[in-house]
């Protein structure tokens, strides 16, 4: 579904972009990063509340590879935006992406749930214990046989390679987890 805006609409939007290209390019003159890039406001907002209780935690600012890493071990961050539920005012589930043909075996997920408007973090569930990592892993290694063995019904690869972890599995299978407040934001520890 189109949606097209009128021109004083247009143009008023444009002010906030200059506004908001002046501070990306203020930063990356100075720090060589680029705000503006997929991830990085993302990461930047979660490192806030991560690094609170990680002293160790960094965020990786390079386009490819792991997303963080804390010490020695490599992190693979997910983050998502979900909705109140009309009636309730609830936060409802989420599902994190992968490509399906992407690294999935790291020995950390920090999987971030965010409100679709004001992008606030709601939920972090960083995931290090072996049981609840293989937990990821087997959920994500068993999407990608299901990826791969559509590709050979079909007889061709699809293009479109995203397969999904559902925040639910995360609530049902985590073991031993705890849950603390930080900043406003549930986190949970597994």
């Amino acid at each position: 579904m189109a949606k097209y805006l009128e021109k004083p609409v247009l143009k008023e939007l444009d002010e906030y972009r200059k506004k908001i290209f002046s501070l990306r390019e203020e930063a990356y003159k100075k720090f060589k990063i680029d705000l503006l890039d997929n991830d990085t406001l993302s990461a930047l907002s979660i490192y806030q509340v991560v690094e609170q209780y990680d002293s160790n935690y960094n965020i990786n600012f390079s386009r490819n590879g792991e997303d963080g890493k804390s010490g020695d071990v490599l992190i693979e961050q997910k983050a998502t935006k979900i909705k109140k539920k009309k009636r309730s005012e609830i936060y409802g589930s989420a599902s994190f992406q992968f490509h399906a043909m992407g690294n999935l075996e790291y020995n950390r997920y920090i999987f971030v749930t965010r409100d679709d408007v004001t992008l606030n973090l709601i939920r972090i569930y960083d995931i290090s214990k072996e049981e609840n990592t293989r937990l990821v892993q087997n959920h994500l290694f068993g999407e990608r046989r299901k990826w791969e063995d559509k590709n050979k019904e079909l007889g061709y690869t699809q293009k479109r390679d995203v397969i999904l972890m559902p925040e639910d599995n995360l609530i049902l299978g985590l073991k031993e987890s705890t849950k603390q407040i930080i900043n406003n934001v549930e986190v949970i520890l597994a």
